[in-house]
């Protein structure tokens, strides 16, 4: 049994992470045009009237008064299976990716969604400026009920 649990243990060790880090944000995938899936960047929360994505290739700004719905969600990292969890959750916490899902409204009145992997820092920060500055964001939310 403790060979078992030491092998789990340099299994989830020898991972790399694949979690975003410092101020990166990741936009994941969606529907918002001339974005990439994949492509690392940062989130601007400064400007009153967007959420603006900046990226290597451009910008998107997301208008607040535009955004319908946001959504935040955690996954567990890696899935390894009941006894490898268990064993690797007795020596160190698991990892989690944490997203953001936001359904706005372009300029040409068409709806879109993009959804960012954001770093474990930003969630609380990225709720309040989007509950403060969205219209629409008391009706539709979830974020009320999901655990950090």
């Amino acid at each position: 049994m403790k060979k078992f649990v030491a092998f789990c243990f340099f299994l989830a060790l020898s991972f790399p992470a694949l979690a975003v880090e410092g101020s990166q944000v990741m936009y994941v995938g969606g529907t918002a045009p001339g974005v990439n899936a994949g492509i690392v960047g940062r989130l601007d929360t400064a400007s009153d009237t967007a959420l603006i994505f900046e990226h290597s290739d451009s910008k998107l700004a997301i208008p607040y008064d535009a955004i319908q719905s946001f959504d935040y969600s955690k996954e567990v990292t890696r899935h390894l299976g009941v006894l490898p969890a268990i064993g690797v959750g007795l020596v160190r916490m698991r990892q989690h990716r944490h997203f953001f899902r936001i359904s706005y409204r372009d300029s040409g009145d068409v709806t879109q969604v993009a959804i960012f992997e954001v770093p474990k820092q930003m969630p609380r920060t990225l709720e309040a400026v989007l509950k403060a500055r969205s219209p629409q964001s008391c009706g539709m939310c979830s974020l009320g009920g999901t655990h950090y």
